[in-house]
């Protein structure tokens, strides 16, 4: 029994890092093949996604998130407005499972695989959520103080960023950065 509470963890740590897990460096399309035809959707920057095969320039990846039935948005976690995936419709998304927040809520557990760009890509996520830390300095402060990092709960800066984003010119991509840069801060 004991040398099973050792071998379990490393068997777990040596399956995730054998997966070839990676992270998106920015905002980019899911493609079902290894050419820029119609898209299944976008994946969104600081998600994790498994690394499948590669093909050029693309690379196959999978997409593991949780979604509230008939929605095409997969969040990173349940009860988290942390965007990872949004799809172009819910047809894309494989239901591999459910589960319940602690509000009695139910949440698919859904996957969805595809090609993107090799160089949407990085393997370090501190490095990811550093350059949304640097836009959320550069840009959230040009009308106020800066907020505190912490000041409000991940559920929450979403609404804030989109009611400041217009104000302070952000594009979509920079919104999701500045985003996950706070929500990841704040967990």
């Amino acid at each position: 029994m004991r040398i099973m509470k050792f071998l379990a963890p490393l068997c777990a740590a040596t399956m995730m890092f054998a997966a070839g897990n990676s992270f998106l460096s920015k905002n980019a399309q899911l493609f079902s093949d290894a050419k820029e035809g119609s898209a299944l959707g976008e994946l969104v920057v600081s998600s994790a996604v498994k690394e499948l095969s590669k093909s050029g320039d693309f690379t196959e990846v999978e997409f593991v998130g949780f979604m509230p039935e008939g929605s095409t948005i997969a969040y990173e976690k349940t009860g988290v407005l942390m965007i990872g995936f949004e799809a172009t419709k819910a047809s894309v998304y494989k239901v591999i499972g459910q589960t319940k927040d602690e509000y009695d809520t139910v949440w698919l557990n859904v996957s969805v695989k595809g090609f993107v760009k090799s160089d949407a890509l990085g393997n370090d996520k501190s490095k990811i959520l550093g350059e949304g830390k640097t836009l959320f300095q550069a840009k959230c402060s040009t009308c106020h103080a800066l907020h505190a990092e912490d000041e409000f709960e991940p559920n929450v800066w979403p609404s804030i960023l989109e009611a400041m984003g217009q104000q302070a010119g952000l594009s979509k991509a920079e919104k999701f950065s500045i985003e996950k840069y706070l929500q990841n801060f704040t967990k």
